[in-house]
């Protein structure tokens, strides 16, 4: 494992990569820059691999891990949530994350140049763009009935639209009862 790096090495590596590009992000709240609590918390949620392996204690990431760090910043940086970059990047090649990644080419000893060369990664605030252009609407899920669930494509649900939807289903859950395709017709009782 000889090019491999620990959590630290690639959160410098992706801010000398991210730097390189120029880019700031769309989104106030998208973090210029991936630490290692950031790297620890896309790996939970599945947008970075597991770790190759360890070293005593400490992990070890490689190349994929970069591309996938990388590309995930620069999908935030084009305005795009996690949601839908989790969707993208979930099977993704590494011919595909090299394509976004798109990482700057290397000259002479890459190692040795990264070291002499600490990117800055001093604060900067983002720009923030595109709110003229409609965001895609969220798709939510509403329960309707233990084995029943409406999927809509809204923003935001009140209370009172939940209410509504409720109270409006109870003639097609009857229904569905009625048919044998449910196993009950009564919508849950929402919690006050």
């Amino acid at each position: 494992m000889d090019d491999t790096w620990t959590i630290g090495e690639l959160a410098d590596r992706a801010a000398a990569a991210l730097a390189a590009g120029g880019e700031t992000p769309a989104n106030g709240r998208v973090r210029d820059l991936p630490n290692e609590r950031l790297i620890r918390w896309y790996t939970t949620i599945g947008l970075v691999d597991p770790p190759l392996g360890r070293r005593g204690r400490t992990a070890l990431y490689g190349r994929r891990h970069l591309l996938q760090l990388v590309a995930v910043k620069r999908r935030q940086a084009a305005g795009r949530s996690i949601a839908e970059i989790q969707v993208e990047l979930a099977a993704a090649t590494d011919e595909s994350l090299e394509r976004i990644a798109d990482l700057p080419a290397a000259t002479g000893n890459e190692r040795e140049r990264f070291w002499r060369e600490r990117p800055d990664i001093s604060y900067r605030p983002a720009t923030v763009t595109g709110y003229d252009t409609p965001r895609p609407p969220v798709v939510q899920g509403v329960r309707l009935s233990p084995d029943v669930t409406l999927l809509l494509e809204a923003h935001h649900l009140t209370d009172a639209d939940l209410d509504a939807i409720a109270s409006a289903a109870r003639p097609l859950l009857e229904e569905l009862q009625r048919r044998g395709l449910t196993r009950s017709a009564a919508p849950p009782r929402r919690s006050q």
